[in-house]
Protein backbone atom coordinates (compact mmCIF):
# COMPACT_ATOMS: atom_id res chain seq x y z
CA UNK A 1 0.00 0.00 0.00
CA UNK A 2 2.79 2.63 0.89
CA UNK A 3 4.26 1.47 -2.54
CA UNK A 4 0.78 2.24 -4.23
CA UNK A 5 0.45 5.85 -2.94
CA UNK A 6 3.87 6.91 -3.33
CA UNK A 7 3.59 5.29 -7.06
CA UNK A 8 0.50 8.22 -6.76
CA UNK A 9 2.19 10.54 -5.87
CA UNK A 10 4.76 10.32 -8.87
CA UNK A 11 2.32 9.55 -11.05
CA UNK A 12 0.64 12.75 -10.34
CA UNK A 13 3.79 14.87 -11.07
CA UNK A 14 4.28 13.19 -14.34
CA UNK A 15 0.91 13.57 -15.52
CA UNK A 16 -0.36 17.00 -14.16
CA UNK A 17 2.18 19.09 -16.09
CA UNK A 18 2.60 20.80 -19.42
CA UNK A 19 5.39 18.87 -20.50
CA UNK A 20 2.42 15.72 -20.55
CA UNK A 21 -0.22 17.68 -22.66
CA UNK A 22 3.04 18.64 -24.81
CA UNK A 23 3.65 15.12 -25.40
CA UNK A 24 -0.06 14.33 -25.90
CA UNK A 25 -0.53 17.33 -28.79
CA UNK A 26 2.74 16.26 -30.21
CA UNK A 27 2.02 12.53 -30.45
CA UNK A 28 -1.31 13.33 -32.11
CA UNK A 29 0.48 15.70 -34.78
CA UNK A 30 3.47 13.16 -35.56
CA UNK A 31 0.86 10.49 -36.24
CA UNK A 32 -0.76 12.21 -39.00
CA UNK A 33 2.78 11.97 -40.93
CA UNK A 34 1.73 8.55 -40.74
CA UNK A 35 1.67 6.83 -44.39
CA UNK A 36 -1.70 6.87 -46.14
CA UNK A 37 -1.34 6.25 -50.18
CA UNK A 38 0.86 5.69 -52.99
CA UNK A 39 -0.35 7.06 -56.49
CA UNK A 40 2.07 4.89 -58.65
CA UNK A 41 1.12 7.26 -61.98
CA UNK A 42 3.38 9.49 -60.15
CA UNK A 43 5.13 7.18 -57.96
CA UNK A 44 4.39 9.94 -54.93
CA UNK A 45 3.59 8.63 -51.49
CA UNK A 46 0.89 10.68 -49.40
CA UNK A 47 1.29 10.64 -45.72
CA UNK A 48 -2.04 11.54 -43.63
CA UNK A 49 -1.71 14.92 -43.63
CA UNK A 50 -1.52 15.58 -47.35
CA UNK A 51 -4.44 12.97 -48.01
CA UNK A 52 -6.52 15.26 -46.02
CA UNK A 53 -6.07 17.98 -48.46
CA UNK A 54 -4.72 16.43 -51.50
CA UNK A 55 -7.88 14.24 -52.35
CA UNK A 56 -11.14 15.34 -52.72
CA UNK A 57 -13.95 13.46 -51.00
CA UNK A 58 -15.31 11.24 -53.57
CA UNK A 59 -11.85 9.62 -54.22
CA UNK A 60 -11.51 9.19 -50.79
CA UNK A 61 -14.62 7.33 -50.34
CA UNK A 62 -13.64 4.79 -53.88
CA UNK A 63 -10.30 3.89 -52.21
CA UNK A 64 -11.10 1.53 -49.20
CA UNK A 65 -6.81 2.57 -48.45
CA UNK A 66 -8.51 5.84 -46.71
CA UNK A 67 -10.87 3.76 -44.01
CA UNK A 68 -9.91 5.50 -41.10
CA UNK A 69 -8.84 2.09 -38.87
CA UNK A 70 -6.15 1.55 -41.45
CA UNK A 71 -4.92 4.90 -41.15
CA UNK A 72 -5.32 4.83 -37.44
CA UNK A 73 -2.85 1.97 -37.57
CA UNK A 74 -0.46 4.10 -39.60
CA UNK A 75 -0.08 6.54 -37.28
CA UNK A 76 2.55 5.13 -35.27
CA UNK A 77 4.78 4.76 -38.41
CA UNK A 78 5.42 8.24 -39.55
CA UNK A 79 7.86 10.38 -37.73
CA UNK A 80 6.59 9.36 -34.42
CA UNK A 81 8.93 6.44 -34.54
CA UNK A 82 11.97 9.02 -34.90
CA UNK A 83 10.64 11.77 -32.27
CA UNK A 84 9.16 9.39 -29.32
CA UNK A 85 12.17 9.36 -27.16
CA UNK A 86 12.02 13.50 -27.12
CA UNK A 87 8.48 12.99 -26.48
CA UNK A 88 7.80 10.57 -24.00
CA UNK A 89 10.72 12.36 -22.27
CA UNK A 90 8.57 15.70 -21.20
CA UNK A 91 6.55 14.12 -18.80
CA UNK A 92 9.11 13.02 -16.10
CA UNK A 93 11.59 15.13 -16.47
CA UNK A 94 10.35 18.03 -15.32
CA UNK A 95 9.67 16.51 -12.21
CA UNK A 96 12.44 14.14 -12.12
CA UNK A 97 15.10 16.97 -12.83
CA UNK A 98 13.59 19.46 -10.61
CA UNK A 99 13.53 17.15 -7.48
CA UNK A 100 17.57 16.51 -8.22
CA UNK A 101 18.37 20.05 -9.25
CA UNK A 102 17.23 21.56 -6.16
CA UNK A 103 18.39 18.36 -3.42
CA UNK A 104 14.44 17.30 -2.14
CA UNK A 105 15.32 14.15 -3.63
CA UNK A 106 17.50 13.25 -0.30
CA UNK A 107 14.51 13.97 1.68
CA UNK A 108 12.04 11.94 -0.12
CA UNK A 109 14.08 8.83 -0.21
CA UNK A 110 14.82 9.53 3.64
CA UNK A 111 10.97 9.43 4.06
CA UNK A 112 9.82 6.81 1.52
CA UNK A 113 12.88 4.22 1.46
CA UNK A 114 15.56 3.94 -1.46
CA UNK A 115 13.96 1.25 -2.89
CA UNK A 116 10.25 2.59 -2.51
CA UNK A 117 11.29 5.82 -3.90
CA UNK A 118 13.78 4.33 -7.50
CA UNK A 119 11.31 1.62 -8.57
CA UNK A 120 8.07 4.61 -8.28
CA UNK A 121 9.87 7.32 -10.60
CA UNK A 122 10.79 4.23 -12.52
CA UNK A 123 6.70 2.90 -12.86
CA UNK A 124 5.97 6.59 -12.95
CA UNK A 125 8.38 7.54 -16.07
CA UNK A 126 6.90 4.10 -17.52
CA UNK A 127 3.59 4.29 -17.44
CA UNK A 128 3.24 8.42 -17.73
CA UNK A 129 4.80 8.20 -20.81
CA UNK A 130 2.39 5.33 -22.10
CA UNK A 131 -0.54 7.23 -21.04
CA UNK A 132 1.02 10.47 -22.92
CA UNK A 133 1.31 8.55 -26.35
CA UNK A 134 -1.68 6.87 -25.47
CA UNK A 135 -3.69 10.12 -25.15
CA UNK A 136 -2.27 11.73 -28.37
CA UNK A 137 -3.28 8.86 -30.28
CA UNK A 138 -7.34 8.59 -28.78
CA UNK A 139 -7.37 12.20 -30.81
CA UNK A 140 -5.75 11.11 -33.38
CA UNK A 141 -8.14 8.69 -33.80
CA UNK A 142 -11.01 10.61 -33.04
CA UNK A 143 -10.21 12.77 -35.91
CA UNK A 144 -9.63 10.39 -38.33
CA UNK A 145 -13.03 9.16 -37.39
CA UNK A 146 -14.57 12.38 -38.66
CA UNK A 147 -12.44 13.35 -41.28
CA UNK A 148 -12.63 9.68 -43.14
CA UNK A 149 -14.95 6.27 -43.90
CA UNK A 150 -15.61 3.63 -42.16
CA UNK A 151 -14.29 0.50 -43.29
CA UNK A 152 -18.07 -1.15 -43.41
CA UNK A 153 -19.12 2.22 -46.00
CA UNK A 154 -16.54 1.00 -49.10
CA UNK A 155 -18.64 -2.19 -49.43
CA UNK A 156 -16.40 -4.80 -49.39
CA UNK A 157 -16.88 -8.87 -49.56
CA UNK A 158 -16.48 -10.28 -46.34
CA UNK A 159 -12.80 -11.81 -47.34
CA UNK A 160 -11.13 -8.44 -47.57
CA UNK A 161 -13.26 -7.35 -44.27
CA UNK A 162 -11.71 -9.54 -42.43
CA UNK A 163 -8.15 -9.18 -43.56
CA UNK A 164 -8.56 -5.27 -43.02
CA UNK A 165 -9.91 -5.25 -39.56
CA UNK A 166 -10.40 -9.81 -38.43
CA UNK A 167 -12.22 -8.84 -35.22
CA UNK A 168 -14.40 -5.86 -36.42
CA UNK A 169 -13.32 -1.76 -35.72
CA UNK A 170 -13.06 -1.49 -32.02
CA UNK A 171 -11.21 -4.61 -31.70
CA UNK A 172 -8.43 -2.95 -34.12
CA UNK A 173 -8.72 0.22 -32.07
CA UNK A 174 -8.38 -1.09 -28.97
CA UNK A 175 -5.20 -3.28 -30.53
CA UNK A 176 -3.60 -0.33 -31.88
CA UNK A 177 -3.96 1.80 -28.40
CA UNK A 178 -2.59 -0.88 -26.22
CA UNK A 179 0.23 -1.12 -28.77
CA UNK A 180 0.64 2.77 -28.59
CA UNK A 181 0.67 2.24 -24.64
CA UNK A 182 3.09 -0.32 -24.57
CA UNK A 183 5.40 1.80 -27.57
CA UNK A 184 5.22 4.80 -25.33
CA UNK A 185 6.30 3.35 -22.40
CA UNK A 186 9.02 1.60 -23.56
CA UNK A 187 10.31 4.92 -25.34
CA UNK A 188 10.79 6.03 -22.21
CA UNK A 189 13.64 3.85 -21.57
CA UNK A 190 16.73 5.34 -22.92
CA UNK A 191 15.68 8.86 -21.74
CA UNK A 192 15.06 7.40 -17.84
CA UNK A 193 18.73 5.52 -18.37
CA UNK A 194 20.58 8.66 -18.40
CA UNK A 195 18.74 10.96 -16.04
CA UNK A 196 20.40 8.32 -13.93
CA UNK A 197 23.73 10.28 -14.50
CA UNK A 198 22.65 13.20 -16.16
CA UNK A 199 20.65 16.75 -14.56
CA UNK A 200 19.97 18.54 -17.41
CA UNK A 201 16.75 18.63 -19.06
CA UNK A 202 17.84 19.48 -22.32
CA UNK A 203 20.68 16.72 -22.94
CA UNK A 204 18.53 13.74 -21.53
CA UNK A 205 15.19 15.05 -24.43
CA UNK A 206 17.97 15.08 -27.43
CA UNK A 207 20.21 12.49 -26.54
CA UNK A 208 17.82 9.57 -26.51
CA UNK A 209 16.94 11.05 -29.77
CA UNK A 210 20.56 10.73 -31.60
CA UNK A 211 20.48 7.04 -29.41
CA UNK A 212 18.04 5.75 -30.81
CA UNK A 213 18.49 7.42 -34.18
CA UNK A 214 21.58 5.49 -34.61
CA UNK A 215 20.26 1.55 -33.53
CA UNK A 216 17.37 2.07 -36.03
CA UNK A 217 19.27 3.14 -38.58
CA UNK A 218 21.58 0.20 -38.15
CA UNK A 219 18.51 -2.35 -37.80
CA UNK A 220 17.49 -0.82 -41.21
CA UNK A 221 20.97 -1.53 -42.70
CA UNK A 222 21.31 -5.11 -41.47
CA UNK A 223 17.73 -5.35 -43.46
CA UNK A 224 19.15 -4.29 -46.33
CA UNK A 225 22.50 -6.10 -46.14
CA UNK A 226 20.72 -9.33 -45.44
CA UNK A 227 18.18 -8.90 -48.41
CA UNK A 228 21.23 -8.49 -50.85
CA UNK A 229 23.78 -11.06 -49.28
CA UNK A 230 20.92 -13.60 -49.27
CA UNK A 231 18.62 -12.73 -52.44
CA UNK A 232 16.53 -15.86 -53.21
CA UNK A 233 17.80 -17.90 -50.78
CA UNK A 234 16.39 -15.19 -48.15
CA UNK A 235 15.34 -16.87 -44.11
CA UNK A 236 12.31 -14.81 -43.08
CA UNK A 237 13.81 -15.95 -39.52
CA UNK A 238 16.59 -13.66 -40.29
CA UNK A 239 14.77 -10.92 -40.53
CA UNK A 240 11.87 -11.29 -37.84
CA UNK A 241 15.19 -11.68 -35.51
CA UNK A 242 16.30 -8.26 -36.46
CA UNK A 243 13.24 -6.80 -36.04
CA UNK A 244 12.69 -7.50 -31.96
CA UNK A 245 15.68 -6.05 -32.04
CA UNK A 246 14.79 -3.05 -33.18
CA UNK A 247 13.69 0.17 -30.86
CA UNK A 248 10.55 0.16 -32.36
CA UNK A 249 9.56 -3.59 -31.15
CA UNK A 250 7.54 -3.15 -28.32
CA UNK A 251 4.72 -2.34 -30.52
CA UNK A 252 3.97 -5.67 -31.49
CA UNK A 253 3.31 -6.67 -28.21
CA UNK A 254 -0.05 -6.13 -28.38
CA UNK A 255 -0.54 -8.40 -31.40
CA UNK A 256 1.28 -11.44 -30.13
CA UNK A 257 -0.84 -14.51 -30.00
CA UNK A 258 0.17 -16.35 -26.58
CA UNK A 259 -1.89 -19.80 -27.75
CA UNK A 260 0.77 -19.35 -30.98
CA UNK A 261 3.28 -17.33 -30.44
CA UNK A 262 5.43 -16.75 -33.41
CA UNK A 263 9.31 -16.65 -34.06
CA UNK A 264 9.37 -12.92 -33.76
CA UNK A 265 7.06 -12.34 -31.24
CA UNK A 266 8.91 -14.52 -29.23
CA UNK A 267 12.02 -12.53 -29.85
CA UNK A 268 10.41 -9.63 -29.30
CA UNK A 269 8.74 -10.74 -25.75
CA UNK A 270 12.60 -12.04 -24.71
CA UNK A 271 14.25 -8.96 -26.23
CA UNK A 272 12.31 -6.34 -24.50
CA UNK A 273 12.21 -8.30 -21.17
CA UNK A 274 15.56 -8.45 -20.75
CA UNK A 275 15.86 -4.27 -21.99
CA UNK A 276 13.28 -3.45 -19.48
CA UNK A 277 14.89 -5.77 -16.35
CA UNK A 278 18.06 -4.74 -17.06
CA UNK A 279 17.55 -0.94 -17.15
CA UNK A 280 15.37 -1.38 -13.76
CA UNK A 281 18.30 -3.23 -12.49
CA UNK A 282 21.07 -0.91 -13.45
CA UNK A 283 19.19 2.00 -12.00
CA UNK A 284 18.52 0.60 -8.57
CA UNK A 285 22.23 -0.70 -8.39
CA UNK A 286 23.58 3.06 -9.43
CA UNK A 287 21.47 4.56 -7.56
CA UNK A 288 22.35 2.71 -4.22
CA UNK A 289 25.69 3.19 -5.19
CA UNK A 290 25.94 7.00 -5.05
CA UNK A 291 26.73 8.34 -1.56
CA UNK A 292 24.72 11.71 -2.51
CA UNK A 293 21.31 9.82 -2.25
CA UNK A 294 20.94 10.88 -6.11
CA UNK A 295 21.66 14.35 -6.00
Amino acid sequence: MKFLHTLKQDLNKTVINLGFVGASLMTCILAFTGFAYRDDSNDKSYSIFEALFSFDREFIESRHEFAWTTLFGSGLSGYISMFIPIIVAFPFMVSFCAERNNGLMRFTISRTGKLRYYLSKFCASFIGGGIAVLLGMILFGIILRITFPSAYSYGLDDEMLSWMIPDGELAAVCRILLSSFIYGAFSTLPAFFLSYFCKNPYIITCLPFMLVYVWQTAISKLQVKLFENTGEGFDQKYLDRLTAFSPDSPRYIASVDFSELSYMHKNVLIFNGVYLAALLTGFIVIMNLRTDKGN
